[in-house]
């Protein structure tokens, strides 16, 4: 029997609130397999339209450069989560507010150095990103492309990865190469896909499902649609991450059973 003056509804939303306290954001890696496909301005801007809707976003940028994502928010990268793995510098001294609700945080120096770490770094990388994961509702990785020879070390651990697609022969024929390497070396069975530079809805449905197939008959991953973007420079994919991304609240793979293999402290 409830007490009186007890309000039931106020009750129930008190239940949700302490219900999506309890769930860990959904963490997300975009990669690409050329940069002309407009991965960081998407990813910018679906930030800014989820921090604007009231999530909690933070972004983490692998990219250095004039055109990553601090740059796009008029910031300057500093501390970065490679400091967290190798000294443990606590995360709140990692992240820099670029709006209300809204974080970005440096991992360029980790994507071309974290690939050797041994298990106490890998073990406060786990932690750092663990944390991060707990205090956003959204997790965005903005992956770099370092080429053939070595892979973003978040993207391998990364719940979710989005292949970022272009509507052109060559992006499309990277991106399956890309596909094909994250699912040998991580083991990743699903992919989502995002679609940019289409002239419609029907091409980049029409890009997708032969992207989908040959995926399906020769490495035996699924690839599911995520969104098409024509625009990436304007559009965004806000809604669709909060539709469809539900294996994006999984957590990180750990870093630190993979570096019990014995790898070499990085340089």
């Amino acid at each position: 029997m409830l007490e009186p003056g007890h309000d039931a509804q106020f009750d129930q939303a008190a239940g949700l609130r302490r219900l999506f306290r309890a769930r860990t954001g959904r963490a997300i890696a975009f990669v690409s397999g050329r940069e002309a496909c407009g991965r960081t301005k998407l990813l910018v801007g679906t930030a800014a339209a989820l921090a604007q809707s009231g999530e909690s976003v933070l972004v983490i940028d692998e990219n250095a450069g004039d055109a990553n994502v601090h740059a796009a928010f008029g910031l300057r990268p500093g501390l970065d989560l490679f400091d967290a793995a190798m000294d443990g510098v606590p995360v709140t001294r990692l992240v820099q507010r670029a709006g209300a609700g809204l974080g970005v945080l440096s991992a360029a120096r980790l994507a071309t150095r974290g690939a050797g770490f041994v298990r106490d770094q890998a073990g406060r990388l786990d932690k750092a990103l663990m944390n991060l994961q707990e205090t956003h509702s959204y997790v965005l990785i903005d992956c770099a492309d370092r080429g053939p020879r070595q892979l973003s070390p978040l993207a391998l651990a990364a719940p979710c990865v989005a292949v970022v697609v272009a509507a052109q022969s060559t992006a499309i024929t990277r991106a399956y190469a890309l596909i094909k390497r994250l699912a040998r070396e991580s083991g990743r069975e699903s992919f989502q896909v995002v679609i940019t530079r289409a002239r419609s809805d029907e091409e980049s449905q029409a890009i997708f499902r032969n992207l989908q197939l040959t995926a399906s008959e020769h490495l035996g991953v699924r690839l599911d649609y995520l969104a098409g973007a024509r625009q990436p420079a304007t559009d965004h994919i806000a809604g669709s991450l909060g539709l469809r991304l539900r294996q994006g609240h999984a957590g990180f793979r750990s870093l630190r059973a993979d570096a019990s293999h014995g790898a070499a402290t990085p340089a």
